[in-house]
């Protein structure tokens, strides 16, 4: 089964919207269009990672994710943003609205977590759905919480971004002392307990 494309908002056929507005008042209203329509596109389909040039890294529902329209390009009008506004948006997205961040601030280059849902919220959508199942205190592989069939996982987290997972675990579970993960010889996560 095929997901139907994203319709965008109208404002995205709108050409000005591709092009950095020099009157402030007019580039915060534009900025925060931007902001909404990459939440809106991340949510739609499933997607928690971008690449710093705002592509696609990996969506829940195991599309192409290659195959998907672009986020900053209108082919119908023939605009897309250019590098440096694109900077500024996702700058925005982080920094000021706060629904993103660096995968890893010391190499922004590895690209950045979309929150369309918030960390606190994913982190409570996962110990829910590990109380429920009566698996507090059991040591899962990561493998097990994104991507096993025999844990029923339900829909919302299942084929999770590894990398976010662990950014559910860590950045939410662990601080609030709900999680612990644990390394195996190599010095690779081997197991995450949650507690």
């Amino acid at each position: 089964m095929t997901t139907p494309e994203f319709e965008f908002p109208k404002i995205h056929a709108f050409p000005p919207l591709y092009t950095k507005q020099p009157n402030s008042t007019i580039l915060s209203q534009q900025l925060e269009s931007w902001c909404n329509i990459i939440l809106q596109y991340c949510e739609y389909y499933k997607i928690t990672t971008l690449t710093i040039e705002g592509l696609p890294k990996h969506s829940q529902l195991l599309v192409d994710v290659t195959s998907l329209p672009r986020l900053f390009e209108n082919k119908t009008i023939s605009r897309q943003v250019n590098h440096d506004f694109k900077s500024l948006i996702l700058s925005t997205l982080i920094h000021k609205n706060k629904k993103a961040e660096y995968i890893n601030p010391k190499k922004p280059e590895l690209g950045i977590f979309i929150y369309w849902r918030s960390l606190v919220d994913w982190g409570d959508l996962l110990y829910s759905h590990i109380d429920d199942t009566g698996q507090l205190g059991t040591i899962l592989t990561i493998y097990e919480l994104t991507k096993s069939e025999d844990g029923g996982l339900p829909e919302s987290l299942k084929n999770l971004d590894q990398e976010f997972l662990i950014k559910i675990v860590k950045g939410h579970l662990m601080k609030l002392g709900k999680a612990q993960i644990l390394m195996d010889e190599n010095n690779e996560i081997g197991g995450v307990k949650i507690v």
